[in-house]
């Protein structure tokens, strides 16, 4: 099996690497589907090395190559300054935790920021090797096609649970309270309103009723309300896509059509998606959801409190629980979402780095979303500029509706998906003779225009 996998691997660093670079998620979800607990090769130290991060050190050597060949780097000066605050303030908070508490796991901190910057490494990556829009959009192709397998196997999920055959992870059905998750866990819903958002901005209502069927599948509320805030911010945002205004200006009299549909479709086709989450609101599972969440935060806040400009070090919140009166909410000696950080991004960014980490986040997101907002409006690729549009509007929605969850850790699948989007859109930001000198304000010279396709 380890010798068929290296040969995956070296496939994979034969073929052109901004597929490759896309493919990741995909290669991530196939991974754990068929590996599970034994995706790792081999340990070097805390770390655990599996076939995906093979294939991303590949994709690093030949970026570091490429860059040395060719002496020139493809950058957005003001997006790579956030990630390198970013980066610095969490392992001077890091470093600053092992000073004042020596029992505090610096290495472990220390692992986990080169794993996230092995990971964010996928930016520049594609930003350096997307040569052409052509490129750009089968990237972002592979990236949708993953999502539309995503939103298929939570549907074979739900009808084959009952009769044995799963793929990936489904809870609950012993007791009566399915959740689907598939491959990917509990980040799919997160991932589905990506799919959900861009079939918003496409008007494609058969791709938007099938990404809310499968975020719906997860019966996650997390999930539900930011389907909800992201559908809010379509409203004030995404009607600026070119398919959306079309749309409602030659059918708008299908609207009231479309309603009365959609109400059929939840009384038929919908009731067994919502069986779950009736089930869950009766059973008093959303009630002890909330509970957790509440004493994940409060921990966390305690510990901000205590530590407001250094946090207890990246991903030190676990090491930190038991100082706090972790064992009084939660049984310390089993890990699981609680106990390993503070279910809300802001709190955990807090724990980690204090202020200065909030401050560095809030900047690196100010950062992406201006990037992927500009070429959302300015982009002459209809394609791209409504997928662009659609990251800009899911990622404020992360930021701003999930509130429930950490994702801005390493490997967490809506991070990766994150670093696909921002890496191609640096590229495209170059590509783009209209946008890229707005977006992209570096003084190196362009890229031969040679290579440009008209959208």
């Amino acid at each position: 099996m380890t010798a068929l996998l290296l040969l995956c691997v070296l496939f994979c660093a034969a073929l052109p690497v901004p597929y490759v670079a896309a493919a990741l998620p995909a290669i991530w979800l196939a991974q754990g589907t068929m590996l599970g607990t034994r995706a790792a090769l081999f340990t070097a130290g805390p770390a655990q090395v599996n076939v995906a991060d093979l294939v991303l050190l590949t994709l690093i050597a030949r970026f570091a190559f490429s860059v040395v060949r060719t002496r020139e780097v493809v950058a957005h000066r003001p997006l790579y300054l956030a990630f390198a605050i970013f980066v610095l303030v969490n392992f001077m908070a890091t470093l600053s935790s092992g000073v004042l508490a020596a029992d505090a796991p610096v290495m472990a901190g220390v692992t986990a920021l080169v794993r996230l910057c092995s990971e964010i490494a996928l930016v520049p990556i594609l930003a350096q090797t997307v040569r052409s829009l052509p490129q750009a959009r089968r990237c972002v192709g592979i990236l949708l096609v993953t999502i539309g397998a995503l939103v298929a196997i939570q549907f074979v999920n739900f009808l084959g649970a009952s009769h044995g055959f799963t793929i990936g992870e489904v809870q609950g059905i012993e007791r009566g309270e399915v959740r689907y998750f598939g491959p990917m866990g509990d980040s799919v819903g997160s991932i589905l309103l990506l799919g959900y958002l861009y079939s918003l901005c496409a008007s494609s209502l058969l791709g938007a009723a099938a990404s809310l069927g499968g975020i719906m599948l997860t019966a996650g509320l997390g999930a539900l309300f930011s389907t909800g805030v992201g559908t809010l911010i379509f409203v004030f945002f995404g009607m600026r896509a070119t398919a959306a205004r079309a749309f409602l200006s030659r059918y708008f009299w299908l609207l009231p059509a479309l309603a009365f549909a959609g109400l059929v479709a939840v009384v038929t086709i919908g009731k067994p998606l919502s069986k779950t989450l009736v089930e869950r609101v009766t059973g008093g599972a959303y009630s002890n959801s909330a509970d957790q969440r509440v004493a994940s935060g409060r921990l966390g806040v305690a510990m901000i409190l205590d530590n407001p400009m250094t946090g207890v070090g990246y991903t030190g919140y676990q090491w930190a629980l038991g100082r706090y009166g972790g064992e009084r909410a939660y049984d310390l000696a089993l890990s699981s979402g609680a106990t390993t950080n503070a279910n809300n991004q802001l709190i955990q960014t807090m724990t980690d780095a204090g202020l200065p980490g909030l401050l560095a986040f809030v900047w690196l997101m100010f950062c992406a979303a201006r990037l992927l907002h500009g070429l959302g409006v300015q982009s002459h690729d209809r394609f791209l500029a409504i997928f662009y549009l659609a990251g800009f509007l899911w990622l404020l929605t992360q930021v701003l509706g999930n509130q429930a969850a950490v994702w801005l850790v390493p490997s967490s699948y809506v991070a990766r998906f994150l670093w696909i989007i921002l890496g191609t859109g640096v590229a495209v930001a170059k590509l783009l003779p209209a946008a890229g000198r707005h977006l992209v304000p570096e003084a190196e010279p362009d890229r031969p225009q040679t290579s440009l396709v008209s959208a």
